[in-house]
C-alpha cells in the first residue's frame, strides 16, 4: 500500500494504550510502560481513505493501481458491522478460533468494572463491549485433529445428534489454553467431567458444542448482572453453519438466534467500511440495511432451556473445583 502508516480507533483500542472516550493515545499508559508517543501512528476513522494499493499487490491480484485503501477496523469490530450490530437490541455471537459475545454500546462509560472489554466501534462515535472465550472453535478443531482427523468436520459435528441434550451427563469446559472471560486465568485447563464407560464419541462431540456455549452463558450472565438483556443474538462463524449447534445456542442462552444469508462476518464488515468510505452510502446503518440480511431464526425450546439451566449450574462449579489442580499440573509441566 502507498501512503503513511495509520490505525483506526477500534484497532488502537485493542492495544489497551488509548483513552477510549477521547480516542487518543493515553499518555499515562504510555509513560507507565516507557513507550514513546512518536511510535504510535495517527488514529483515524475506519472509513478514512489512507492511500492506494501498492504496485506489487496490484499485479498479484489484478486490481487497478487506483484502487483505494481505507483504514478499516479490528476483526471483531468488522464482524459486528457485518452482522448489523448497530443498536442495543441484538448481541453478536461469533465462533471462530476464539468465541465472542459482543454488544453495541452507545456511550464510552463502562459499567462492567473490567469484566468485559470496551472498545471503539468501527462506526464513528460509538463503542462495543465484549467477552471472549479463548478456545471456542479451537476446542472443536483440537478434538477433530487429535481424535477424528480422518472424519469430515461437518460430519463430526452432525454426529452430536446421536447423543442427547446434556451429552448423557458429560460436561466439557473449553479452557484448553487458559481462559479470558470471565476468569482471565492463564493456568486453568479444560476438563471433561462425568466420563463413564457408556459414553461414545458422539457424547464427547456434543459436550464440546455445549461447553463452548456454556462459556458464552458465563459472558451473558455478566451482561445480565449489569442490566443488559438482548432479544436476539446474531450468530456468525462456524457456530452458524450447523442447525443442531444453532438450536443448542438458543436453548442454552434462552434467546432467539439469527443466522444470516451472508455469513461472511468480518469480511463483509470490511467491505462495508470501504463502501461507506467511497461514498456509496451515507451511513453504516444505511449500508447494513442493504447487505445484512437475516435468513433464519432459531427459537429456544422451553423444555430444553430448563434442562440446560440445570447443566449450566453444574458447569459453573467446575472452574473453582479444578483450578488448583490444573494450576499445579501446568507448573509440573513448565
Amino acid at each position: 500500500m502507498t501512503g503513511k502508516i495509520n490505525t483506526d480507533y477500534s484497532d488502537a483500542a485493542g492495544t489497551v494504550m488509548t483513552d477510549v472516550s477521547s480516542g487518543k493515545w493515553s499518555k499515562e499508559i504510555l509513560q507507565k510502560f516507557d513507550i514513546d508517543l512518536y511510535k504510535c501512528p495517527p488514529i483515524l476513522e475506519s472509513k478514512s481513505e489512507i492511500g492506494l494499493i501498492s504496485a506489487d499487490f496490484a499485479r498479484e491480484v489484478g486490481l487497478s493501481l487506483k484502487t483505494k485503501v481505507f483504514a478499516g477496523a479490528a476483526d471483531n469490530a468488522c464482524g459486528a458491522l457485518g452482522a448489523g450490530i448497530l443498536n442495543v437490541d441484538r448481541v453478536l455471537e461469533s465462533i471462530g478460533t476464539s468465541g465472542v459475545l459482543l454488544a453495541y454500546e452507545p456511550h464510552s462509560t463502562s459499567v462492567y468494572k473490567g469484566n468485559l472489554h470496551l472498545f471503539n466501534h468501527a462506526v464513528p462515535g460509538v463503542y462495543y463491549s465484549m467477552g471472549v472465550t479463548l478456545s471456542a472453535g479451537f476446542s472443536l478443531s483440537w478434538f477433530h485433529h487429535t481424535f477424528a482427523k480422518d472424519e469430515d468436520l461437518v460430519d463430526l459435528v452432525a454426529s452430536a445428534k446421536e447423543s442427547a441434550p446434556g451429552a448423557n451427563g458429560l460436561i466439557f469446559t473449553p479452557y484448553i489454553e487458559g481462559e479470558r472471560t470471565p476468569y482471565a486465568d492463564a493456568s486453568i485447563r479444560g476438563s471433561f467431567i462425568g466420563i463413564d464407560s457408556r459414553h461414545t464419541k458422539a457424547d464427547f462431540v456434543r459436550a464440546i458444542l455445549e461447553g463452548i456455549i456454556f462459556s458464552f452463558r458465563d459472558i451473558q450472565e455478566i451482561y445480565k448482572k449489569n442490566g443488559r438483556t438482548f432479544t436476539q443474538a446474531v450468530s456468525i462463524g462456524g457456530g452458524a453453519k450447523s442447525r443442531l449447534w444453532l438450536q443448542i445456542q438458543a436453548n442454552i442462552l434462552n434467546i432467539e438466534i439469527i443466522s444470516l444469508k451472508d455469513n461472511e462476518g468480518a469480511g463483509l464488515g470490511a467491505g462495508m467500511i470501504a463502501a461507506v468510505g467511497l461514498g456509496w452510502f451515507d451511513t453504516f446503518t444505511e449500508c447494513a440495511e442493504k447487505f445484512v440480511r437475516d435468513e433464519n431464526i432459531t427459537r429456544p425450546q422451553e423444555k430444553m432451556v430448563k434442562l440446560y439451566s440445570k447443566y449450566y449450574s453444574e458447569y459453573r462449579k467446575i472452574f473453582s473445583a479444578t483450578q488448583p489442580i490444573t494450576k499445579s499440573l501446568v507448573m509440573l509441566n513448565s
